[in-house]
C-alpha cells in the first residue's frame, strides 16, 4: 500500500514538473476566476432605478450593527406591498434604499411634507406620482421605534418610508455596500 501512494505522489511531482511556470500561473488563475465567478454573482446587486445615487452593490449579512446611511435590501410586508408592485414585477420585489433615520432618532415632518430626521433633511413626500394618482402618505412624529429604519432613496421622486412607512428588522435581507 505504501507504494501505491508513494508512486501517486511522485506522478503528481511528474506532472507538476512537466507545468511550466506560466502555464501553473494560468493554472492558478483560472481556477481562481473560476471560484470568484461560482462565488460573487449572487453577492451582486445591480439597482435599476433611478432612485439611488449607486448602481452596483455588493451583499453582506444584514447581521450586525445597521446604522444610518447603511443601504438595506428588504422585501416590504405592509398593504402597501400592492402599491410598490405596479412598479415591480412579482419575482424580484425586493428593494434597495439607504437609511435615513434610525432607532432612538427623532423623526418629524413639517407642514410642508419635508421629513427630517433630528435636524437633516430626509426629502418632501409627494402628493401625487409622476401618473397623477394620490401616493400614500406616511405619517409619524417622533423617535423611531426599535427594531424599525425610515428608508430614502437619494432621487426627489423615490418611492420610500415617506409614504410606505419604516421597514422593521424582520424585512432586511442584506447589508449592500455600494461599489459605483
Amino acid at each position: 500500500m505504501e507504494t501505491k501512494s508513494i508512486s501517486n505522489s511522485i506522478g503528481k511531482k511528474r506532472l507538476f514538473q512537466k507545468l511550466s511556470n506560466r502555464e501553473i500561473s494560468i493554472a492558478l488563475v483560472f481556477l481562481a476566476a473560476l471560484l470568484a465567478g461560482l462565488w460573487l454573482p449572487p453577492r451582486i446587486i445591480v439597482a435599476t432605478s433611478a432612485s439611488l445615487n449607486h448602481r452596483i452593490f455588493f451583499l453582506t449579512k444584514a447581521g450586525g450593527k445597521i446604522k444610518t446611511g447603511d443601504y438595506l435590501v428588504f422585501i416590504h410586508k405592509s398593504e402597501i406591498k400592492t402599491f410598490l408592485k405596479r412598479g415591480l414585477n412579482k419575482k424580484n420585489d425586493r428593494l434597495i434604499k439607504k437609511v435615513g433615520c434610525s432607532p432612538g432618532e427623532t423623526l418629524a415632518r413639517d407642514e410642508d411634507n419635508q421629513f427630517f430626521c433630528g435636524e437633516r433633511p430626509l426629502g418632501k413626500a409627494l402628493t401625487k406620482d409622476s401618473e397623477g394618482r394620490n401616493l400614500p402618505q406616511f405619517n409619524f412624529i417622533g423617535p423611531v421605534p426599535d427594531n424599525n429604519y425610515f428608508m430614502v432613496g437619494s432621487n426627489p421622486r423615490s418611492f420610500d418610508s415617506k409614504y410606505f412607512g419604516f421597514i422593521h428588522a424582520d424585512e432586511i435581507l442584506y447589508k449592500a455596500l455600494p461599489l459605483w
